[in-house]
């Protein structure tokens, strides 16, 4: 456990369960939501996508804030956030209420997100960080996991407003566990002569940045976050079956990110384990173009989630180590940034194209495109040699 015990891995990877699960978490009641507010398929998408949309820029601010005043004092804040901004995004039928709740919530969740990563990469070595940010990827797969499946349940037994009652309360108990349960530590030293300028001319950040964490979220999340709605409109699924699908799909982040993350260690590449995933993620946009059935669509659905469990923790690692002399929690936080811009232009992209009658079909063939970017993006970064 590095220099935490499995009571701060917890606390931790809960945190980061929260931020996702919490961000996630509308996408199997999109019909609903829509009800709620009297808008369309764009209109739900922009108050899901107000989350990522806040979520990109705090988050960039705390990685920075995080390398100099500490990450866990920046988590705690995160989590007190989150309680005003879920609670403000429950209890509330007017759809600016539940966007200003949505991007308040964003806010948090850059508080969260990166401070807890950047916290998890300093108290690890280079030898176990695959292992430790897998195990961080894991608790975010299990909040998605979780959301999904729960929240249609929740909302037949006690409607919207108690179904997403349980974030704030959530944001409270872990507020607790992190105060008493997460010790501080000091974050990795910066080493010298790095500067934000110095990586704007690396042609690695922008392959990063742009070919691989931009392209590629946007790619995946056109699944992850569309994959109930489709379901229910393509296959006649109901509300709470489509929720089970849509929780066997992202049930993969969950699975495999703990198994890519001791393979990267293995290998003592991250690079490699990025490809594999990319790969993942492209054979399930394609077969998604020629699926008739429904549980081929999920399985396709559950190679991409596959992929983002390869993916999305190497990219940190990754970004981590190959940018270290800016400090770790700024380079996580600049190519966590590509990732988070493609999540928020997600609802308002692909519901567009789903309001203007264009279908799945095109959302599944964009996503291959992009994926193929991806995969060109990986071929062409280079990788720092193993201490």
């Amino acid at each position: 456990m590095g220099k935490l015990g499995w009571l701060g891995v917890l606390v931790l990877c809960a945190s980061l369960g929260l931020h996702n699960g919490s961000r996630i978490a509308p996408t199997p009641l999109i019909e609903e939501f829509r009800a709620r507010y009297s808008v369309d398929y764009a209109g739900v998408g922009a108050a899901i996508g107000a989350y990522t949309l806040s979520y990109a820029f705090a988050q960039l601010a705390a990685g920075v804030l995080a390398d100099r005043l500490g990450a866990r004092l920046l988590i705690k804040a995160g989590l007190l956030t989150m309680a005003v901004g879920s609670g403000i995004f429950a209890f509330s039928s007017s759809y600016p209420l539940g966007l200003a709740g949505r991007a308040i919530m964003g806010i948090a969740g850059g508080m969260i997100y990166v401070p807890a990563l950047s916290y998890m990469f300093s108290a690890y070595d280079r030898a176990e960080r695959g292992k430790a940010m897998g195990m961080a990827q894991g608790g975010i797969g299990a909040g998605i996991v979780l959301s999904i499946l729960l929240m249609p349940p929740l909302f037949l037994v006690f409607g919207l407003s108690g179904a997403y009652a349980v974030y704030p309360v959530l944001a409270v108990l872990l507020w607790f566990g992190l105060t008493y349960g997460v010790p501080k530590i000091q974050p990795e030293a910066r080493r010298t002569g790095g500067s934000i300028w110095t990586l704007a001319r690396d042609r690695d950040f922008w392959l990063v940045f742009m070919g691989f964490a931009f392209v590629g979220m946007l790619a995946q999340v056109a699944v992850i976050s569309w994959m109930p709605t489709y379901l229910r409109q393509t296959f006649g699924y109901s509300v709470a079956e489509a929720g089970i699908a849509g929780a066997i799909v992202a049930a993969g982040l969950m699975v495999f990110s703990p198994v890519f993350g001791l393979l990267a260690d293995r290998m003592q590449s991250r690079l490699r384990v990025m490809l594999v995933g990319s790969v993942l993620g492209l054979a399930g946009f394609l077969i998604l173009l020629v699926a008739h059935h429904p549980w081929l669509a999920i399985f396709a659905g559950l190679l991409v989630s596959a992929g983002m469990a390869a993916t999305i923790p190497m990219q940190i690692v990754y970004a981590g180590e190959r940018f270290a002399a800016i400090g770790a929690g700024t380079a996580v936080a600049l190519i966590n940034t590509g990732g988070q811009l493609s999540q928020s232009l997600d609802g308002p992209f692909y519901g567009t194209i789903l309001d203007l009658g264009f279908g799945f079909q095109t959302v599944w063939l964009i996503a291959a495109v992009l994926g193929v970017v991806r995969i060109i993006a990986v071929l062409l970064l280079k990788e720092d040699p193993p201490a």
